[in-house]
């Protein structure tokens, strides 16, 4: 990893992005990232719970995939999802800007294709994309998380009504701890006990 300011950096990538989606009309074009305390929230558990495999569907312009790299050891791998182009080469850039670039990989695709063909588990997973998709990846996810390891959906608070069926299938599950953090836009976590 580069020798750089990790707050400075991580402060001007998150404004790049509030610039980017205040100009941007087309919905698609916005980044859409997570609020600052949301990446260290995820950093945090990224580093309580030692995760080495880190899974991210949904990358944009590699703001939240960022925070779970530079806050955790540097024997850890992100696999990170995204189908758009453009955000793919913003967060490339991103990643070489900063010497991420080894420790992130970021695979190119449709998302439930992609998860419904990958075989290795993962310590946490999190999940930021389009939320009408979920429910179509739920049984992906769930078969890529391991044994006590961590599932975070984005935008639990503030998309509450689209995420009712994700809620319903968790909590009612005893395969699952639940907790819905109110921080940033809402983080809904379920541990997997077994």
């Amino acid at each position: 990893m580069k020798d750089i300011d990790i707050e400075i950096f991580l402060n001007e990538l998150y404004m790049k992005g509030q610039i980017n989606d205040s100009k941007s009309t087309n919905k698609i074009d916005k980044y859409l990232n997570i609020t600052p305390d949301t990446g260290q929230f995820l950093g945090f558990l990224a580093q309580f719970t030692s995760a080495e495999k880190i899974l991210e569907v949904g990358t944009s312009n590699g703001y939240s995939a960022a925070w779970l790299a530079l806050w955790t050891d540097e024997a850890a791998q992100i696999t990170t999802i995204e189908n758009d182009p453009k955000k793919i080469s913003a967060a490339r850039e991103n990643f070489l800007s900063t010497g991420l670039v080894d420790k992130i990989k970021i695979i190119e695709g449709d998302a439930p294709m992609i998860l419904s063909k990958i075989t290795e588990s993962f310590d946490l997973v999190f999940v930021d994309m389009d939320r009408k998709l979920y429910l179509d990846i739920l049984e992906d996810v769930i078969r890529l998380t391991r044994t006590k390891g961590i599932i975070v959906f984005d935008n639990a608070v503030s998309h509450k009504d689209e995420m009712t069926d994700v809620f319903n299938y968790f909590n009612g599950n005893p395969q699952f701890h639940t907790y819905l953090a109110p921080i940033g836009k809402g983080e809904f976590v379920a541990l997997k006990k077994w």
